[in-house]
C-alpha cells in the first residue's frame, strides 16, 4: 500500500485512517476480518464477520454491495467474500446505508473504483467529513423513498425519517420480500448507549416501514429477523422509554450505571430477560432514555 500523508501533514500512515489523528500504523484498522455468507434469495447474499452484517447483490454484468464494513481490513475481507461467491465479477456499486465510518468508512479499500450511492443527507456529512478511506458518494437521492433499477437489479431505498445517524435508509426488494436497514432494529437489547439516535421519532419513523410487504429483515448487526420480531422489538423501545419516566419519577440516579442497571432488571426482567444481551446493556439502554428526557435528547 502506498504511505500517504495526513491531512495535518504530520504523519505518514500505511493503510486508510478514518479519522485518526494520532500517528499509525493502527493495526487494528488492517486486522483481517473473518467473513461468513449466506445466500438470501436468487443472486442475494448476506455477510457477517460476527457483530456486523449486511448484503450484496448480483447484477447482469457486475455485484452492488450495501456498506463497507468498520474498518479497511474488514472491507477487504468484505471483498474476498464477494469475489469468493461471484468470481470475476466487478463490485460496481456501493450502497450507503448512512454515515457512520463503522458502517460505510472504507469503500476506498472494498470497491475504490465504484460508484457511491446515498441519500443527500448522508452524502452531505461525509463530504464535510473527508474522513481517510470513507468516498463521496457519486450519485445522491434525495427525499422519502426512490426506485431503483441498477444492472437489472430492482428495489427501493426508503428514508422514513430521522432513526439513526444521518440519513439512514431501508433497501426493500418486493421481488424477495426482505427489507435491510442498518443501526436499528436489531436482535436482542439496544447496543450499549445508543450512540446517535434520534429517540423521539424512533419508533414511528421505525412502524412506517411495515406497511411494506415483506417477510425477512436484515439488520446490521447479529443474525436475520421476522417481522413478529421486529414488531416485538419496537415495543422494547417503548417500554424502555415507559420505565425511563418511572426511574426519574423514582429517584434513580442518572449517571449511575450499577443503579440504572439494577432498577431496570427489576422492572423489565419478567418481559425481557429473555433477550439477547439483557444483563450486559440494559441499564445503559435505561440511562440513555433516561437522559433523553432530562435533556431533551442532543
Amino acid at each position: 500500500m502506498a504511505e500517504k500523508e495526513d491531512a495535518a501533514g504530520q504523519h505518514k500512515d500505511c493503510d486508510h485512517a478514518g479519522i485518526f489523528t494520532i500517528p499509525g500504523p493502527h493495526p487494528i484498522l488492517s486486522m483481517w476480518r473473518d467473513i461468513t455468507y449466506a445466500p438470501l434469495a436468487d443472486g442475494l447474499w448476506t455477510v457477517s464477520e460476527g457483530i456486523y452484517r449486511t448484503i450484496f447483490i448480483r447484477g447482469k454484468t457486475g455485484v452492488i454491495a450495501f456498506d463497507t464494513f468498520s474498518t479497511p481490513g474488514g472491507a477487504r475481507a468484505y471483498q474476498m467474500a464477494i469475489g469468493r461467491v461471484y468470481p470475476g465479477k466487478e463490485i460496481h456499486t456501493v450502497i450507503y446505508s448512512h454515515d457512520h465510518l463503522d458502517h460505510t468508512g472504507y469503500a476506498a479499500d472494498l470497491a475504490p473504483k465504484a460508484d457511491i450511492l446515498a441519500h443527500d443527507l448522508c452524502a452531505k456529512v461525509t463530504a464535510a467529513r473527508k474522513s481517510d478511506g470513507q468516498l463521496p458518494a457519486t450519485e445522491v437521492w434525495s427525499g422519502e423513498r426512490k426506485q431503483f433499477e441498477i444492472d437489472g437489479v430492482r428495489f427501493e431505498l426508503l428514508y422514513p425519517g430521522p432513526t439513526h445517524g444521518d440519513g439512514n435508509v431501508a433497501a426493500h426488494f418486493p421481488d424477495h420480500k426482505l427489507l435491510f436497514m442498518v443501526d436499528t432494529v436489531i436482535p436482542g437489547v439496544g447496543y450499549t448507549f445508543f450512540p446517535d439516535w434520534h429517540i423521539r421519532p424512533y419508533v414511528d419513523n421505525m412502524r412506517r416501514l411495515l406497511s411494506l410487504e415483506w417477510d425477512t429483515f436484515v439488520p446490521g448487526h447479529f443474525w436475520t429477523l421476522g417481522r413478529k420480531d421486529f414488531e416485538d422489538n419496537l415495543q422494547y423501545y417503548l417500554d424502555v422509554s415507559d420505565v425511563a419516566q418511572d426511574a426519574i419519577g423514582d429517584g434513580v440516579a442518572v449517571d449511575d450505571l450499577e443503579a440504572t442497571t439494577k432498577y431496570a432488571q427489576e422492572k423489565l426482567r419478567d418481559r425481557y430477560g429473555h433477550l439477547f444481551r439483557f444483563d450486559e446493556y440494559i441499564g445503559m439502554n435505561l440511562m440513555r432514555y433516561m437522559h433523553h428526557f432530562l435533556s431533551g435528547g442532543w
